[in-house]
C-alpha cells in the first residue's frame, strides 16, 4: 500500500478520554481498550494527551508532596519502561476529584489529513513521541502511532 498523506495512515477509530472523567475511570477505560493513552477533550476540541503512565505518576505520589521528590525520581523510576512523551510533564492536583484534565499532558503534536507521511515522522521524532493526532479546526479525525510508522518502513 502507497501511504501518502496522515490521512491514509491514520487509525480513524479513535478513543478519547473527557477532561472531566475521574482518573479511575480513565485508568479502566485505557485498560479496556488495551490502550496506554488517549487525547482528552473537552466540548469535542483536544485539549491534552493522557497516558497510563501519567496516572501512575499521579497515583504513585500519594502520601508524599511531590515537591518534595526531585524531578529525577520520576525520570529514573520510569525510563526503562515508557516513552520520552509520557515523561515530560508532571502534573499533580491537590484536594477533590482529580479529573483526566488534572493529570493530562497539555501539550498535544497534531497535523492534518493533508500532512506527508515524511512530515509526520518528522513531528514525531523531533517530539520524541509515540502518537500523533489527525486534526480538523481542533477536533480529533484520527491518530497514527510509531507502530503505524514501523509498517510504512516496513514495507520500503
Amino acid at each position: 500500500m502507497k501511504w501518502n498523506s496522515a490521512k491514509d495512515l491514520m487509525t480513524a477509530d479513535v478513543q478519547t478520554v473527557d477532561a472531566s472523567w475521574p482518573i479511575d475511570r480513565v485508568a479502566q477505560f485505557l485498560t479496556d481498550h488495551g490502550i496506554s493513552g488517549a487525547p482528552v477533550v473537552k466540548d469535542d476540541q483536544l485539549v491534552g494527551v493522557i497516558s497510563l503512565t501519567d496516572i501512575a505518576r499521579h497515583n504513585g505520589t500519594a502520601g508524599e508532596p511531590a515537591s518534595d521528590r526531585p524531578a529525577s525520581f520520576y525520570r529514573s523510576e520510569l525510563e526503562t519502561e515508557y516513552a520520552e512523551e509520557d515523561l515530560e510533564n508532571l502534573q499533580i492536583s491537590e484536594g477533590g476529584e482529580t479529573t483526566a484534565e488534572h493529570v493530562m499532558t497539555p501539550q498535544v503534536y497534531d497535523v492534518n489529513e493533508h500532512t506527508s507521511v515524511q512530515q509526520v515522522a518528522q513531528v514525531m521524532h523531533r517530539g520524541g513521541i509515540h502518537r500523533v493526532f489527525v486534526t480538523t479546526n481542533g477536533e480529533v479525525r484520527g491518530v497514527i502511532t510509531a507502530l503505524d510508522m514501523l509498517e510504512v518502513v516496513a514495507t520500503m
